[in-house]
């Protein structure tokens, strides 16, 4: 048959108005530019990870089988009258919640292991229960966690309070000891139990080795006991969370001319922009001209076993953390306001 016979066999196309034609295609194609506007303005926001807290995931910042640490700006004048609590609050929240979460999903409960100096006061007992019950009481639960049940989640958290580097090295090998042979992988299915490491102030007690002997002889010490945290994290990966909260602080006092102490602030900042200037290192993206944030062998050496480092401060009186340093991931550069706990 014909080209034409099928042209004159052929009945017209239904009428279609030019308007719904003009409409369509711009309007799919605004709505996928607004997503991925609303997409790339959200991106830089870590809020959903820190209320989510420590997660088994290759997106989340508080992944599972890296070395996270905690840092604020060294500085004379204090940020808070309660540094230990200023400092550890954050990690004090992502292991509570962690703690939550598992209870609401009835799976079996993380061992927990926190190091720190005798006299350190974000870990306690008693902060640590508050901490459960005021979240539990914020996730409206229907089933609220009682205080005794809190108290039994707690079981699962062993404390070792130390007063010196030595006690804190000592303390870092009998754990490793103890969650190896528990993490080991088999042939069953039963799920390994995950652990959580928190160790505190070990750039301080670092300094306590220092002013006894010398720096190389600190900076040797601290990179032995970094390496047996960071061996553990790739052995054990999934299974094993290392958080390190350093109390000493980052960066070098900053004099002004008038003989008082003060940090630059830029007040456009809008996160998301580290400059390396002459190799002095990455600087926050709210304090301008602020130093070098690594000016010491002993943070130098500190950060070289840090995976994903997190900068705690305070802009004014707004909370700010931001990620300073990510190793093995691209969250460097993003940030957020965080109010604490209530």
């Amino acid at each position: 048959m014909s080209i034409n016979a099928y042209i004159g066999d052929a009945e017209p196309a239904p009428p279609i108005l030019a308007h719904t034609m003009l409409q369509s295609g711009p309007s799919a194609e605004n709505k996928q530019k607004q997503d991925q506007q609303q997409s790339a303005e959200q991106s830089w926001n870590i809020s959903h990870d820190v209320q989510k807290g420590l997660q088994n995931s290759p997106d989340s910042v508080f992944r599972s089988g890296i070395v996270i640490g905690f840092s604020r700006l060294r500085d004379a004048h204090k940020e808070t009258s309660d540094e230990d609590e200023y400092i550890g609050r954050l990690p004090r929240h992502l292991l509570t919640t962690h703690l939550l979460h598992q209870h609401q999903h009835d799976t079996l409960q993380p061992k927990t292991y926190i190091i720190h100096p005798a006299n350190f006061s974000a870990f306690t007992p008693q902060r640590l229960l508050t901490s459960l019950l005021n979240k539990q009481q914020q996730l409206k639960q229907q089933l609220p966690l009682s205080r005794t049940q809190a108290i039994t989640l707690l079981d699962s958290v062993q404390l070792f309070p130390v007063y010196d580097f030595n006690a804190a090295a000592q303390a870092i090998h009998e754990i490793a000891l103890t969650i190896s042979p528990a993490t080991t992988p088999s042939t069953d299915t039963t799920p390994h139990q995950q652990h959580i490491i928190i160790i505190t102030g070990l750039d301080t007690l670092t300094e306590g080795v220092i002013r006894a002997s010398n720096p190389l002889r600190g900076s040797a010490m601290l990179t032995s006991v970094l390496r047996t945290l960071t061996q553990l994290t790739r052995t054990h990966g999934s299974n094993l969370s290392v958080i390190l909260v350093n109390t000493s602080g980052l960066g070098k006092v900053v004099w002004s001319q008038s003989g008082g102490v003060g940090v630059e602030v830029d007040a456009n900042a809008t996160g998301g922009v580290y400059e390396m200037d002459d190799g002095e290192g990455i600087q926050s993206a709210f304090r301008a001209h602020s130093g070098e944030m690594f000016p010491s062998l002993l943070m130098r050496t500190l950060d070289q076993g840090i995976d994903s480092h997190l900068l705690v401060s305070s802009i004014g009186r707004v909370p700010v953390v931001e990620v300073i340093k990510d190793r093995v991931g691209g969250n460097v550069g993003r940030w957020c306001v965080w109010e604490g706990e209530v």
